[in-house]
């Protein structure tokens, strides 16, 4: 069940192959949510190919995936509600993410895709059980749900700029 006033925000950079499929797909699945790709400096098509299959575009200069969420998420107007973060390349459902109710849910693949040896994604389980007393299976997953409340905690009030 989709919350009120959900926005999708998607990160995005040279996706045009996949961006417009992400974004049907999440339109279908969350028919009243606002989705909003953020474009991180994209050198292929992927804004227009996002518009084109019904999405807000907010196109940033290259700055990395945390910095274009951030700086798109400060661009929008519906600061306060819930919000779904996921990556361009999205496979899969997200519904059950966004229905769990908690104030963060982060998603888990079923199956690990893609190389590398983990150390990042080990490092961040360690960082937030030290800091936090919680152990996380997939601490460093793209696809997240924020409550309003948790929204505001990670990206700050709306309205309190820079230095609310």
């Amino acid at each position: 069940m989709t919350r009120p006033g959900l926005t999708v925000l998607v990160a995005a950079r040279d996706e045009e192959d996949r961006i417009g499929a992400t974004v049907t797909a999440l339109a279908a699945a969350f028919p009243d949510a606002e989705i909003v790709v953020a474009d991180d400096g994209s050198r292929d098509r992927t804004a227009t190919a996002a518009e084109q299959a019904g999405a807000r575009v907010i196109r940033l200069p290259r700055r990395g995936k945390g910095q274009a969420l951030t700086l798109a998420e400060r661009e929008l107007e519906t600061g306060s509600g819930p919000l779904l973060l996921c990556d361009a390349d999205l496979r899969g459902d997200l519904r059950p993410l966004a229905a769990e109710g908690a104030d963060v849910a982060i998603a888990v693949f079923r199956a690990r895709a893609g190389g590398g040896f983990g150390i990042a994604k080990r490092a961040a389980r360690v960082l937030i059980e030290l800091r936090c007393g919680r152990s996380l299976r997939e601490p460093l997953s793209g696809q997240r749900h924020l409550s309003g409340r948790a929204r505001g905690t990670v990206f700050g009030e709306p309205g309190a700029g820079e230095d609310g």
